[in-house]
């Protein structure tokens, strides 16, 4: 494989010149519809972004290889043009989401080396004057002018440097955590791992999916370098869950495969059960793949009984594409196996009960072993070495049961992090328990946040001293609220306390824990809780 992805991905939009690469999103009167953009018209609109950054990143002191944020809306053709126009110009770009404010930028930039900002414009009251970095407002793409001489060659890399720089979904101690992809990382997952989850088109007919989530996230920022190489085509979303008429409206655009987070994808199947036009569209399509949480089990046999082409793909920003259901197995939702030509392993977990996991997996759980995924540092996809959490590779954190030979379903995970909100997002537990802890010393003994795949998180204390009235618990819960309020600023949405009803107090040391090191039972604390907990859910608005 070429060392800089680029060269690659280059190449692979020169073999499609006349195909449609991406269909933007332009609503006419208030009905979806889309315009065309082949692989010649983007990879000119890439050269004329590179060449602009050429001219002009050298005069704010900038060389090739450093790092550049990028601040995009993520919802725009032109956010993508750039992305690979700044990496064609020779610079590492870190894709920053319109979630993100500037302490955060900040803060990543120090982790990162981020030495500029390039923003997009509506996002120039929030930069102002004093940013200490230079910055720069992203152009329009179409007052760029077409370079007049030939770019420049890209720079010496080594594959395991840095291509690309993208942000987990979460925070750790209210900082998104940087994570870099690799060169080889992104050549192997659009040389490998792509044309291998795809398992519907083997004779070279282009797939038309759909992107997921916005731009200035790894799963559809990373889009031109999978689609180039496959000849593959997407159809832009005006959201993340889009609507039906949308998804039918997509299907006269050519859409032959859906690319969904669970969520949305059993919200569609719940649909399709009563509207038989959207049921004989998913079973038309040639495969649909769902991804970043568990279908429940009835959606699951509904959708095997009725014929739709589905299939489970577990992925992570860190690791790329790792499993995906055989297209071929019929009957096994959700078991994936692994991606061929992995260096991939289970390793048996340890010290771990299934009455340790979330509810939802404990009820899925069949009594066998349970795996850590490991991912071993010479491995192609291996996360970047400062993502690593071991000298010898990377482990997800995610736990995995070998339910048939070869045959793994996710089981939930075995580290701190939940995930929570809109789209169940990854969020930190144990960066918010210890800001209490610590904020909140002489205020709070003990405390757990909850919120394992529900709309939001809630925080669960145990006082310092005994609360005796209903002035007393709404006093505590104030004194809380203000003193995590500017930390809690830092966090992205769905990990916010934000309000009184997020914060439940209850009777020192009544939090269940685990008989050995006493540590309080995230779990458990749900299932105890579950009638307040649900009451509070039914409240949130994230």
């Amino acid at each position: 494989m070429a060392s800089h992805f680029i060269t690659s991905t280059l190449e692979a939009l020169a073999k499609y010149p006349s195909r449609a690469l991406f269909k933007q999103h332009v609503p006419q009167n208030g009905s979806p519809s889309w315009v065309s953009i082949s692989y010649e018209t983007f990879l000119r609109d890439l050269e004329r972004s590179a060449a602009y950054f050429v001219e002009t990143l050298p005069g704010l002191g900038l060389k090739q290889n450093d790092v550049v944020g990028l601040w995009i809306t993520g919802v725009k053709y032109s956010d993508l043009a750039h992305i690979y126009g700044l990496a064609r110009a020779g610079y590492v770009p870190e894709v920053l989401n319109a979630k993100i404010t500037i302490p955060i930028i900040r803060d990543l930039f120090a982790k990162t080396g981020g030495r500029a900002l390039i923003f997009e414009p509506i996002f120039a009251s929030s930069v102002g004057n004093d940013f200490e970095l230079p910055t720069l407002p992203i152009p329009e793409l179409s007052s760029l002018s077409t370079p007049s001489s030939a770019l420049p060659p890209l720079p010496d890399v080594a594959p395991t440097d840095r291509g690309l720089i993208f942000h987990t979904s979460g925070t750790t101690s209210g900082i998104p955590k940087p994570i870099p992809e690799t060169h080889r990382w992104i050549n192997s997952h659009a040389q490998v791992l792509w044309p291998r989850t795809w398992q519907c088109y083997t004779d070279g007919r282009p797939l038309i999916l759909n992107n997921i989530g916005s731009f200035a996230n790894i799963g559809s920022a990373v889009a031109i370098a999978y689609l180039s190489w496959s000849g593959h085509c997407m159809v832009q979303t005006s959201k993340s869950d889009f609507e039906v008429d949308e998804f039918l409206a997509m299907l006269k655009e050519g859409l032959n495969a859906l690319f969904l987070y669970a969520p949305w994808f059993s919200k569609l199947l719940n649909i399709a059960k009563s509207d038989a036009n959207v049921l004989a569209a998913l079973q038309g399509l040639s495969q649909i793949i769902y991804t970043g949480a568990a279908l429940n089990p009835e959606d699951e046999i509904w959708a095997t009984e009725q014929g739709i082409p589905v299939t489970a793909m577990y992925a992570t920003t860190e690791t790329a594409i790792a499993m995906v259901t055989p297209f071929a197995e019929k009957g096994i939702l959700p078991a994936m196996r692994l991606i061929e030509g992995l260096d991939y392993k289970f390793i048996p977990t340890r010290g771990l009960e299934a009455s340790d996991l979330d509810r939802d997996s404990e009820h899925r759980v069949q009594g066998g072993q349970l795996f850590d995924l490991f991912l071993p540092a010479e491995a192609d996809n291996c996360p970047h070495e400062s993502v690593r959490n071991r000298p010898d590779g990377h482990i997800t954190g995610d736990l995995f049961e070998e339910v048939k030979p070869g045959l793994y379903c996710f089981r939930g995970r075995n580290d701190d992090w939940i995930r929570t909100g809109k789209h169940f997002s990854f969020c930190d537990t144990k960066s918010i328990e210890d800001h209490v802890l610590t904020s909140c010393a002489d205020l709070v003994r003990n405390c757990v946040v909850v919120g394992h795949y529900k709309p939001g998180v809630v925080l669960f204390v145990e006082p310092t001293k005994d609360i005796n009235s209903p002035e007393d618990e709404a006093a505590l819960k104030s004194a809380i609220l203000e003193r995590i309020s500017a930390f809690s600023a830092r966090l992205i949405i769905h990990e916010r306390v934000n309000t009184l009803s997020q914060i439940v107090s209850v009777p020192s040391g009544s939090l269940p824990r685990t008989t050995e090191k006493g540590n309080i039972r995230r779990k458990a604390v749900e299932e105890d809780h579950s009638a307040i907990l649900d009451e509070i859910y039914a409240g949130l608005e994230i």
